[in-house]
């Protein structure tokens, strides 16, 4: 039997509206309940927070470039995130890097170092999430204390094993796309872009950690982003679920151990990216017409 993947997709898009619509129906006063403990003001004052974790994947973009020999600024990255990043709310998962990517190649860009670059973002982030995750659950109650010394075996694991790993990712990435042997990034480097993937999954766990708490919702911060950060990366893994919806939602609470009036409580973090996405879209649109104009 061949796997459909966009046929695979669709269903569960299907089933997913339909959960969404039911609870919407037969809890949606219990739903009303919870978002009425909601602080508008410290939403309103959340979506201008959500850009950090924005700022955050920018930075190891630019630093990463930069150890691949590009001559590129951190306002250029910017600049390019900014007027593509609604492309991901397009269906498929890669329009995003691939809109961006481009905006990148007019500003000079080498399309080989974008593509190593697509590789090297996916090998450095999934341990930082997965140390980030089981680190911060190991200190909150009600955990096992084994997860603690997972997370410093994967601490150790990364600092021993990353040079090695990292040249021969590089060198089989290269291969595979039929690319040059790319310039080997040096020990400094490595540091700098696991430095700015630890930062923006701390920060990223915080704008959720603040949202959660903003709506009424009594977790504390470790718990908070060490499960955002945990499931958040694995949810992306699910090819049938655009940007995991669905997979993360019910892992998280799941974890919490909250009820399934939550599920559309956490699930509406979502809107709240929406509209930062829509007030950077908005900001670069200002700007690129008033720059038109002069």
């Amino acid at each position: 039997m061949t796997y459909n993947k966009s046929f695979v997709s669709r269903i569960y898009l299907f089933a997913v509206t339909s959960i969404v619509i039911w609870l919407l129906v037969d809890r949606g006063s219990d739903m009303f309940d919870l978002f009425s403990a909601s602080n508008p003001v410290l939403l309103v004052a959340l979506v201008a927070f959500a850009v950090l974790p924005f700022f955050a994947n920018t930075a190891f973009w630019t630093i990463a470039l930069r150890e691949l020999g590009e001559d590129i600024t951190w306002r250029q990255v910017n600049e390019a995130a900014i007027k593509t990043t609604l492309t991901r709310y397009l269906p498929g998962g890669i329009w995003l890097f691939a809109s961006r990517s481009l905006a990148l190649k007019n500003e000079g860009v080498a399309t080989h170092s974008l593509i190593v670059l697509f590789g090297l973002e996916n090998l450095l982030a999934i341990p930082i999430a997965v140390l980030i995750g089981s680190m911060l659950l190991a200190t909150s109650s009600g955990f096992p204390a084994w997860m603690g010394w997972v997370s410093l075996s994967l601490l150790a694991t990364i600092a021993v094993s990353a040079r090695p790993t990292l040249d021969r990712f590089m060198t089989w990435w290269s291969k595979r796309k039929g690319l040059d042997a790319p310039k080997k990034i040096l020990n400094s480097g490595i540091l700098k872009m696991y430095l700015s993937l630890f930062l923006y999954w701390l920060v990223f766990g915080t704008v959720f950690y603040t949202y959660l708490r903003s709506v009424g919702q009594s977790i504390d911060w470790a718990t908070a982003v060490g499960g955002f950060s945990l499931f958040w990366r694995i949810s992306l893994f699910a090819p049938f679920a655009p940007h995991g919806l669905g997979v993360f939602e019910p892992s998280f609470i799941a974890l919490a151990d909250w009820t399934m009036n939550a599920l559309l409580l956490v699930g509406a973090f979502r809107i709240v990216l929406l509209l930062r996405d829509l007030l950077l879209t908005g900001i670069a649109g200002f700007f690129i017409k008033k720059s038109s104009q002069g």
